[in-house]
Formats: C-alpha cells, sequence, structure tokens
C-alpha cells in the first residue's frame, strides 16, 4: 500500500462472510456482487472469518474489540450493519448519535422480540439502540409490523427480504465433498436441508429431530429415501447432540437414509440436485435456501414458524404428522423438469429497491427540510 491513506468508501458492510456458507454470509456475498454491478464503492468488514478480498477486511479475530474501536475511526458515512448482536446496535447508535454516521441495521429474526419478551431490561435497551438509528431493516412484513408495534418510529422500518440471485456454475458441485454425493448417488427421492445445532425456547431450532422422524416414517414406502442435511456450521460440542440424533435413526432402522454433513461448504450444487427442499425450522426469518429452492425450480416444504412465499408448502411447526403429510403431497408430485433458473419480476424489483437504499444511505439525497433522507 502506498503512503496515501486509502480512500473511505461510501458504505461499510459489517457481518458475516463466507466461508462458512450460511446465509447470512452468502446474502453479503451476493450483495457485494450487486454493488459492484451498480458501481456503488463498500467495503465488506468480515466478524465471522478470516476470509478477505479486495472489498473484503477480516476483523474477526478480536471483533468485540474492533468494533467499539470502530466507534471512534469509522471513516466511511453510512454502516450497515448485518448482525444479531445487541452491542453492535449500541455501537450503531452512538456512532449515527455522536458521530453522525447514517446507520442501517438488519433485523433477520425474533432475537428483538424475545428480548423483549424474556429479558424486558435488555430488550428496552436493544430498542433505544434501533431508535436511534437511521433505518431498521426486516427480511418479511411480519417482523416489521412487530418491530413498529415495539415502538420503532413506522418512517425507519424498512422490508427487504433476505434472497439474492445465486450465480449457479457447474464447477461448484467440486466445492461438495466427495462424501456427500456418494451418500446421494444411489437416493430416490433425495430430500436436502439444512442448519446446525442450535437451540431456541429448549427446542431444536432447525428440526434435526424432525429430520430423523420423517425418515423413520418414510422410508418403508421410500426404501431408497436419503435426507441430506449440510450444516452451515459446526463446533465439537455439538457432536454430542449429534451423536443422539444418529442413534435414533440408527435403532429407528434409518442411519443410512440421512446424512449430517457437518463440513462447510457450497449448499446451492446439493439443492439443486435434490427432489425436494425441507425447511422444519421452530423459528425463522425470510430463509434464503427457501427462495434459492424456488427460484432452482424445486418444491419446498417448511414450517409455518415464519411467512414463507408462495408456492411452498407449509405445515404446523414443530407437528411431524403434519411434516410428513405435507411431504407425502409433494412427493407425490411428478419430478418437475430441469429448468435454467428462474428470478421472477418481484424478485428482481425488490433486489433493485434494496441495493438502490444502500445507494442511497451512502450518497442520501436531501429532503425538503434540508436533511439527508437515506430512504429514497
Amino acid at each position: 500500500m502506498s503512503g496515501k491513506a486509502r480512500r473511505a468508501a461510501s458504505l461499510a458492510i459489517v457481518g458475516a462472510y463466507p466461508p462458512p456458507f450460511g446465509g447470512m454470509s452468502t446474502h453479503v456475498q451476493r450483495l457485494g456482487a450487486l454493488l459492484d454491478q451498480q458501481g456503488i464503492d463498500y467495503v465488506v468488514y468480515n466478524a465471522s472469518s478470516r476470509a478477505e478480498g479486495p472489498r473484503v477486511r477480516s476483523v474477526a479475530r478480536r471483533r468485540n474489540l474492533w468494533l467499539f474501536r470502530y466507534l471512534l475511526t469509522a471513516r466511511e458515512p453510512a454502516i450497515y450493519l448485518l448482525t444479531a448482536r445487541p452491542s453492535s446496535w449500541l455501537v450503531g447508535a452512538l456512532l449515527s448519535r455522536l458521530r453522525g454516521k447514517r446507520v442501517a441495521v438488519r433485523l433477520r429474526n425474533s432475537l428483538l422480540l424475545d428480548l423483549i419478551q424474556h429479558s424486558p431490561v435488555r430488550g428496552a435497551l436493544a430498542l433505544a439502540c434501533l431508535r436511534n438509528i437511521d433505518a431498521v431493516v426486516c427480511v418479511n412484513e411480519r417482523l416489521a409490523e412487530a418491530v413498529r408495534d415495539a415502538g420503532v418510529p413506522p418512517e425507519q422500518v424498512q422490508v427487504f427480504e433476505g434472497f439474492l440471485p445465486p450465480l449457479v456454475r457447474p464447477d461448484d458441485q467440486a466445492d461438495v465433498p466427495p462424501a456427500l454425493w456418494d451418500f446421494a448417488r444411489d437416493r430416490e427421492p433425495l430430500l436436502a436441508a439444512n442448519g446446525r445445532v442450535a437451540w431456541h425456547r429448549g427446542e431444536d431450532l432447525y428440526g434435526l429431530d424432525l429430520l430423523v422422524g420423517l425418515a423413520e416414517r418414510l422410508v418403508s414406502d421410500h426404501p431408497t429415501l436419503g435426507i441430506a442435511v449440510c450444516f452451515w456450521d459446526h463446533a465439537p460440542a455439538d457432536d454430542e447432540r449429534l451423536a443422539e440424533l444418529r442413534n435414533r435413526a440408527a435403532q429407528a432402522g434409518v442411519g443410512e437414509r440421512i446424512l449430517f454433513q457437518t463440513e462447510r461448504s457450497l449448499f446451492l450444487p446439493v439443492l439443486a440436485a435434490s427432489r425436494l427442499f425441507v425447511r422444519p425450522t421452530r423459528s425463522d426469518g425470510d430463509a434464503n435456501s427457501i427462495r434459492e429452492a424456488l427460484y432452482l425450480g424445486i418444491p419446498a416444504v417448511a414450517s409455518d414458524a415464519a411467512p414463507r412465499p408462495p408456492g411452498v408448502r407449509t405445515f404446523r411447526s414443530g407437528d411431524l404428522d403434519d411434516f410428513e403429510r405435507q411431504v407425502r403431497q409433494a412427493l407425490d408430485e411428478p419430478p418437475r423438469p430441469k429448468t435454467q433458473p428462474s428470478l421472477s419480476a418481484q424478485d428482481r424489483e425488490r433486489a433493485e429497491r434494496y441495493v438502490r437504499f444502500l445507494r442511497n444511505l451512502g450518497d442520501p439525497a436531501p429532503t425538503s427540510a434540508g436533511r439527508v433522507d437515506p430512504r429514497r
């Protein structure tokens, strides 16, 4: 780098960047591609991994220390926080109020509402932080309505679903572990799922237990069934839970029918090779993987834990009987012919509005009152 100080980008994105390939990190990666296409100057501060690139800087090693130092050193005029950490929301509020930065926070799940309900003090503090930034981006209208009802001014709340169009490349299959393709080779139908070991109010958040139960119920009618569960994150502490699930599957005679793929890799090629995508979550935001399935022409069955896009079969969250019923109905339909991925006009228009919102956050237009308005 030359002796000259680097010119500050107009927009800073603080969040995750792959690997691992999770919903948030994939969202940031695809968002960057859209911003590049529009010539928007930005930098990504990657708080989840060591991955770096021309516009990506890793701050994962000591991210909490970096975050509070960034409060004093931030040079970018606009900051987009894609993080579920209330401590980050506090820094965002301080950046807005003390340093005059334009700040937006993206909410992708019910964390804020859970805090308000189960930890009133922390919930009140989190809510105060969000009231003191420029915009709160919600991934669906139900969440946006709840955020408004909680006290965030309606004019600060925006709705942009998490899905952004992926790049589907034939050579992506090489980024999937060979063991998964070995598993998938003789499985028909192949069901794809994703997630990790996590808990929500004492229940299996991603419904891994429901997937084992589903395999147990379907195998008599579908003896070559396979369910490939791709993890976007895994830690050694999770092995005990996985051992329980594998033992349960083995005892039910379906140990060879379900694969928990814990090695981090791309999910999109597995999804494209599947007959059906299933998402039995007990809490959720706007799941990118559901919209990816629809984009690829893959049928989807998901819990009703969150609003789902048109075309998705839904079942009562946590209800294995209803889950089985919806999956059976989906499998009774003839397999859809493979087609080229298709982006709906609605998704295309939404992506354009999202990019326009971020452009204006970094370079806002003046309002009639002379103030900047990043929502325009």
